[in-house]
C-alpha cells in the first residue's frame, strides 16, 4: 500500500477514536451528567482544524487525481467534505453558544452531535470500503508523484505534532485512556 494511503488510514483510525470520545461526551451531556465542556470544544476544534483543513484537502488532492475516471464518486466525496465542514461549524457554534449562556435544549445538542458523528462515520466507512481499495488498484507511481508534488502540508496537531496548549484536555484524555488500557 502506498504511504499516502497508509497515512489516510492512520488519520481515519485517529478520527474514529476522536469521534468515539465525542459521542461519549455528547451522551454524558444529553443525559445531564457531568461532561467536560472544554474537552467537547477541543474535540470539535480538532475535527475542524485537522479534518477540515488538513486531512480532507489531502484526500481531495488524491481523489482529484485518482478518481478522474469516476466523476460521480468524486463529486459525492467533495460534497460530503463540504457538508461535514458546515456541520462541524454549526455544531461548534451550538456548543459555544450553550457555554456562553444561550438557551438551547440538551436534546437539540444531542441531535446535532449524534447526526454529526453518524455522518462522519459513514463518510469514513465509504472511503475505507470503496475509495481506498479503488485507489490502491488504480493509482500509478506517476499519479502518486503528481499528488506528492501538489500535496498540502498540515501536521496533525494531536497525533503527529501534539499542540499541548491548544489541545491540553484532549491530549490528557487520550493519555489517561491509553494508560487505562495498558
Amino acid at each position: 500500500m502506498h504511504e499516502m494511503l497508509e497515512k489516510l488510514q492512520r488519520d481515519h483510525a485517529n478520527l474514529k477514536r476522536v469521534l468515539e470520545i465525542l459521542s461519549h461526551q455528547i451522551d454524558l451531556f444529553c443525559e445531564g451528567h457531568e461532561s467536560n465542556t472544554d474537552l467537547l470544544i477541543e474535540l470539535i476544534e480538532y475535527l475542524e482544524s485537522y479534518a477540515d483543513h488538513g486531512h480532507h484537502p489531502l484526500e481531495d488532492e488524491i481523489f482529484r487525481v485518482g478518481l478522474k475516471e469516476r466523476p460521480e464518486q468524486l463529486a459525492i466525496l467533495y460534497d460530503q467534505h463540504a457538508g461535514l465542514s458546515r456541520m462541524t461549524r454549526r455544531f461548534r457554534n451550538s456548543l459555544e453558544g450553550v457555554l456562553q449562556g444561550e438557551v438551547m435544549l440538551r436534546e437539540e445538542i444531542g441531535i446535532q452531535g449524534r447526526e454529526y458523528v453518524a455522518l462522519q462515520s459513514q463518510h469514513l466507512d465509504l472511503e475505507e470500503g470503496e475509495v481506498f481499495p479503488y485507489l490502491e488498484r488504480q493509482m500509478t507511481p506517476g499519479k502518486w508523484g503528481h499528488v506528492g508534488a501538489h500535496l498540502p502540508r498540515y501536521d496533525d496537531p494531536v497525533f503527529d505534532a501534539p499542540d499541548r496548549v491548544r489541545f491540553h484536555n484532549l491530549l490528557a484524555y487520550l493519555e489517561r485512556d491509553t494508560a487505562a488500557v495498558t
